[in-house]
């Protein structure tokens, strides 16, 4: 029986975002793999610790440091062989070893192509983490081939690493036929962050109304403040026509993509982009932003779309052709938590 001490401290820091909905999602499958794994949360088995630092506010990375350590001292004691997950980019420092018995995720590399959106101290903080792992013996896993390339690119290739695409849980397509008509309306699901380019989506958005395609823009998650400002400065006269619901609850959302035209996504960078996946899955037609990583997971499903100037004849073949043709994502498969969780538990010391 294999042994997983899967790092959830990536909850103690709220802000993460779309990670934190990865994480729970791998870990409640990894779970669920029944008798041949243990896989136990650090939450889980050191409770009041973990409830200290929830209520201190303190930084998950020293809880991590202190834990792994302990761990490893534990491992060599008990001559124990456990994998320790780390689900976002941080491997602890180590009283001795390579990481060898750690499996540790790296999303994306956006700070490099943007670093204005970090800021000087947090670029430093992950140059330095990302070195480390380039020069760790530990199993890093990138959620897609652009990822792992960027990786490359800058740290140059790791001892041990491989690709395994996020979990993607999007509930079940509900059938549909060729005759079924969307409602009159474009789909933006995701939190604000200033990589998702939402006055992108507003231009798009314009074009595509003023073409008759679609009439409003339903956007949710949170930042919607924000989102208010980017409307009153790039597009006050369409304020009447944008529906801001916030965080809506998952069978809400799933009804949205369903009766949409299309979700819409310009973001200027994404490592994996969970929403457009959870859209694909669903069979909902997806408008994205001509991005090496929407270009490496939805070329030949999805119709990518230069944001400064949208090929509105093009977008409308595509809408019409892929309402006729129901074409399916070809990474639905292979992006199925059950299916991703199983790939993590081939991952050995």
């Amino acid at each position: 029986m294999a042994a997983y001490l899967f790092f959830d401290t990536v909850r103690l820091n709220p802000a993460t975002g779309g990670v934190l909905n990865v994480s729970a999602m791998l870990l409640s499958h990894m779970r669920a793999s029944g008798g041949q794994h243990r896989v136990e949360p650090v939450s889980e088995r050191f409770p009041r610790l973990y409830r200290l630092f929830d209520r201190l506010r303190l930084s998950r990375f020293i809880l991590d440091t202190l834990l792994y350590n302990y761990q490893l001292l534990r491992s060599a004691l008990l001559r124990e062989q456990v994998l320790c997950v780390f689900p976002n980019y941080f491997l602890p420092q180590a009283a001795f070893g390579r990481h060898a018995d750690s499996i540790v995720i790296v999303h994306d590399l956006q700070y490099k192509y943007f670093p204005a959106y970090f800021g000087p101290r947090k670029v430093r903080w992950l140059d330095w983490c990302l070195k480390r792992i380039a020069r760790s013996a530990s199993n890093v896993v990138f959620i897609s081939e652009s990822s792992q390339k960027d990786f490359a690119k800058f740290f140059g290739p790791c001892a041990r690493s491989t690709v395994i695409l996020n979990p993607v849980d999007a509930g079940v397509a509900a059938p549909a036929s060729s005759d079924e008509k969307p409602e009159r309306f474009l789909i933006a699901a995701y939190h604000y962050y200033p990589h998702k380019n939402f006055a992108g989506v507003l231009r798009l958005f314009r074009a595509m109304r003023e073409r008759g395609l679609v009439d409003t823009l339903h956007v949710t998650g949170d930042g919607a403040a924000k989102v208010e400002q980017i409307i009153r400065q790039h597009a006050p006269e369409l304020r009447a026509q944008i529906v801001l619901r916030g965080k809506v609850e998952r069978r809400v959302l799933v009804d949205l993509f369903r009766r949409s035209v299309a979700f819409v996504s310009m973001s200027t960078f994404e490592g994996f982009n969970l929403s457009a996946a959870e859209a694909a899955t669903l069979g909902v037609p997806v408008l994205l932003s001509d991005i090496p990583v929407h270009e490496e997971l939805f070329a030949e499903y999805g119709c990518l779309v230069d944001a400064e100037r949208p090929d509105l004849a093009r977008i409308e073949q595509y809408l019409q052709s892929h309402r006729r043709q129901r074409p399916q994502w070809a990474h639905a498969a292979r992006c199925k938590p059950a299916t991703v969780a199983a790939h993590y538990l081939t991952l050995k010391a």
